[in-house]
């Protein structure tokens, strides 16, 4: 609710601020002493008004600071959400400099006109004869109606259903690929996967085809290596290691005969001799085992180049294919299970849209045989309000493909205020008093814990008078106690079911607006000077009496 309204070099305005209170609150006063121009004002620092020569004195910078009380969870969210949260307190402040250029603040945080307009229209309703009027708006018409008919818990899960696709999508906006794009990249790991199994080698075995062809591509060094090592151990020559370790030995054996401490030195050479005999065994041996395979030699060599190619192919050592084939294996692994993954959640889409369609086809069924009852409850108070001649309609267009979050329909309030009109949309409607009245009587019929906070009303009085008056004092009464209700008002039949009331006037002085709180005695003297006149008499007094009690 507005609990208070600061308002310096604004229009006809010098400075002024004043405490609202809840309930239904009335401003009354003569023509001209600028009770609209209060409603102006907080339409500018809403961001509603466009700023042009509203300054007062131009030497002065203009501020208007409204201070609301909220507790609307819904715009508690939103204030939360753009950080601008303050607890249930909400201060609107807009400051205009002599250079006509101004600036907008939520809770001392500067913001945009837009988002000032976003959460002012959350938070205050006003109707007026030149408002952008909330009512008039298509989604506030659907919000009305689904109101009446209370279906917030299957509006509920259609949101929730969406959110869940919307998530769902996301995911798969991530990891899908489109059936072409699926099969090439399955297609080329499969390839890949498959070369790389036919060829690539574990390092034990790459170790082993290396030195197996390293081997056999040097077979012939190897025995010509073989054949000189064992000519230089025992040949026919006379010159060869074994026969100079023979006389080697003849001398170390004349040697212990002269020394019988050199035993070791014929030993050691005795014992040299054996490895020698040994060496030369182990040299046939190794020999024999040199089988010159050229078959084997051919397979292993083209083993060798293909680990070549391969290793340039995917840029690695040839003993690193390995974990190449172990990647490549666990990447194709991977994208199959992904397509199953994919199926299942395009899967659970479809389910979701089901069930969407499912409970959009259940509302569009109340709304239609609801929104007639709706219909005849406005029609007849309308009526109460001296619209004899008026009539409602609530037009339900369904799209069965619509997705989102209301469901299928797009509602449309039309009216004919007169017989001879044809029904039209309300934003065709000419008259604001009309307007307004009707807006009040549907807010009765449909309000909810979720509008907001504080409906404001001027010139709903237009064009009427007597017991109808009377009616609408009522209305608004009874709204008041659901949401903070101001009013602004000439009829004294209205002004009298107010709680709270306040008095508009000129100081003829300085030629500006004040605003006076006035006490019982005080409202019934404005009521009576309402009725009657400047001249207060004892029969107008009365009937201000009357009018309260």
């Amino acid at each position: 609710m507005l609990s208070s309204i600061y308002i310096k070099n604004f229009a006809i305005i010098d400075e002024i601020e004043i405490d609202f209170h809840e309930n239904m609150s009335v401003l009354t006063g003569e023509t001209g002493a600028g009770k609209s121009i209060l409603i102006d004002a907080i339409n500018v620092v809403l961001g509603n008004k466009k700023t042009n020569k509203i300054l007062r004195n131009e030497h002065i910078d203009t501020e208007i600071i409204c201070h609301f009380n909220v507790s609307n969870k819904n715009i508690l969210g939103i204030l939360k959400e753009k950080d601008l949260n303050d607890d249930k307190s909400c201060i609107f402040r807009r400051k205009i400099n002599t250079k006509n250029t101004s600036k907008i603040y939520i809770n001392d945080k500067p913001v945009t006109s837009s988002t000032a307009k976003l959460i002012g229209n959350l938070i205050i309703d006003i109707h007026g004869q030149h408002e952008n009027q909330l009512i008039l708006s298509s989604d506030e018409q659907r919000n009305r109606l689904d109101n009446f008919i209370n279906i917030s818990e299957k509006k509920k899960k259609i949101k929730d259903i969406l959110i869940e696709i919307k998530n769902i999508s996301k995911s798969l906006s991530e990891i899908a690929l489109t059936n072409e794009e699926y099969n090439e990249k399955v297609s080329l790991l499969e390839y890949e996967v498959n070369e790389l199994e036919n060829e690539a080698l574990d390092h034990d075995d790459y170790e082993k085809v290396y030195q197996d062809y390293k081997k056999l591509s040097n077979a012939d060094i190897l025995i010509k290596k073989i054949n000189e090592s064992k000519n230089l151990i025992e040949s026919d020559n006379s010159i060869n290691i074994n026969s100079l370790l023979s006389d080697v030995n003849k001398n170390l054996e004349d040697i212990r005969n002269i020394d019988e401490n050199s035993d070791d030195l014929l030993d050691t050479n005795i014992s040299i001799q054996e490895q020698l005999r040994n060496l030369f065994k182990i040299l046939e041996k190794y020999e024999n085992s040199i089988n010159i395979d050229n078959e084997k030699l051919t397979f292993l060599n083209e083993k060798i180049l293909s680990l070549n190619n391969l290793s340039r192919k995917y840029n690695v050592n040839e003993k690193n294919l390995i974990n190449i084939l172990y990647e490549k294996q666990d990447l194709l692994n991977d994208l199959k299970k992904n397509k199953e993954n994919i199926e299942n959640k395009n899967k659970k889409i479809e389910e979701n849209l089901l069930n969407y369609h499912l409970i959009a086809k259940e509302i569009s069924k109340i709304r239609i045989k609801q929104s007639l009852l709706l219909e005849k409850k406005i029609s007849s108070e309308l009526k109460k309000l001296g619209m004899s001649d008026c009539q409602f309609k609530i037009s339900i267009a369904s799209d069965k493909t619509l997705i989102s979050n209301n469901g299928y329909d797009k509602i449309v309030f039309l009216i004919k205020t007169n017989k001879k009109s044809k029904l039209l949309p309300l934003s065709e409607i000419a008259s604001g008093g009309e307007l307004s009245r009707l807006s009040l009587v549907i807010q009765l019929e449909t309000r909810s814990n979720n509008d907001c906070e504080t409906m404001i009303f001027d010139e709903i009085d237009t064009g009427i008078g007597g017991a109808t008056s009377e009616v609408l004092g009522n209305h608004l009464s009874k709204l008041s106690e659901k949401t903070q209700v101001l009013c602004v008002t000439h009829l004294a039949q209205i002004a009298a079911k107010s709680n709270h009331h306040y008095l508009v006037s000129k100081d003829k002085n300085i030629s500006s607006t004040k605003l006076t709180y006035l006490d019982n005695d005080m409202k019934i003297n404005e009521l009576a000077r309402m009725i009657g006149g400047i001249k207060l008499t004892d029969k107008t007094l009365q009937f201000a009496k009357e009018l309260i009690d």
